[in-house]
């Protein structure tokens, strides 16, 4: 009986074919991303403005980030943008898309998008909508929501960015964060803040926990020297200014 199984076993060994293995097989593909807790996806609005950078500026590089879905190689391809319908922004006045060579062997990578600081920004916010143009090397790649890993957060590609630029005093998107600080915001609130404190950005990664506990009361103090000269400090929309 035992020289039976083992015959069996040995039969069954040589008739089993070696299993293939599929890789992938489309072309590379190429999407927008971010990590899901920034809440920087498909219908967030990035925003940038000339008049909150430390210097004056004509032009600037917003950075964005985007990821290849598909192959790694060694060999050098190319990633090129395109405006897509709900832009308000003119290409060449406004902002310019390049075509941006990926690192060799990257797999996320910074597309370079320059803004230019035109004479409409002054009085006008512009909105520029993204998406990947198909190039010889990508076509637009796999959308959604990647599940979290023990490594990484989980992170969501997107085929649409949009980026509104202006050199007014806009809302930053972290301004959120500081309204326990500093209160709503305002134009008028922040050209105060800048000419009192000599800062444009009040980002939590550049001012940190000192700025938080001490800007405040630098600017109250401010805001009441203002007031015993002038009277109340009145916004872009008539509403008087404070700092809690």
């Amino acid at each position: 009986m035992k020289y039976l199984l083992y015959i069996m076993i040995v039969v069954c060994l040589f008739s089993c074919k070696k299993e293939t293995v599929e890789t992938y097989q489309g072309k590379d593909g190429v999407s927008f991303f971010a990590y899901t807790f920034e809440l920087l996806h498909t219908t967030a609005v990035r925003n940038y403005s000339f008049a909150l950078q430390a210097t004056q500026k004509q032009r600037d590089t917003l950075f964005i980030p985007m990821r290849i879905t598909g192959k790694l190689t060694d060999q050098p391809r190319t990633v090129l943008l395109k405006t897509a319908q709900g832009t308000t922004a003119t290409a060449g006045v406004d902002f310019e898309l390049k075509e941006f060579t990926v690192p060799i062997g990257a797999s996320k990578f910074n597309y370079p998008l320059i803004l230019l600081n035109s004479a409409g920004m002054a009085k006008n916010v512009y909105r520029i909508v993204l998406e990947p143009a198909e190039t010889k090397d990508f076509i637009l790649g796999t959308l959604g929501q990647t599940p979290r890993t023990t490594t990484a957060q989980p992170e969501e590609n997107f085929r649409y960015l949009k980026v509104d630029v202006t050199s007014q005093y806009i809302e930053p998107a972290y301004w959120i964060y500081l309204l326990q600080d500093f209160g709503e915001f305002s134009a008028v609130k922040y050209k105060f803040m800048v000419k009192t404190l000599g800062i444009t950005d009040f980002n939590y990664d550049k001012i940190g926990s000192d700025g938080l506990l001490n800007f405040p009361v630098t600017l109250r103090n401010a805001l009441a020297a203002y007031e015993a000269a002038n009277g109340p400090l009145l916004d872009e929309n008539g509403q008087e200014i404070s700092f809690p």
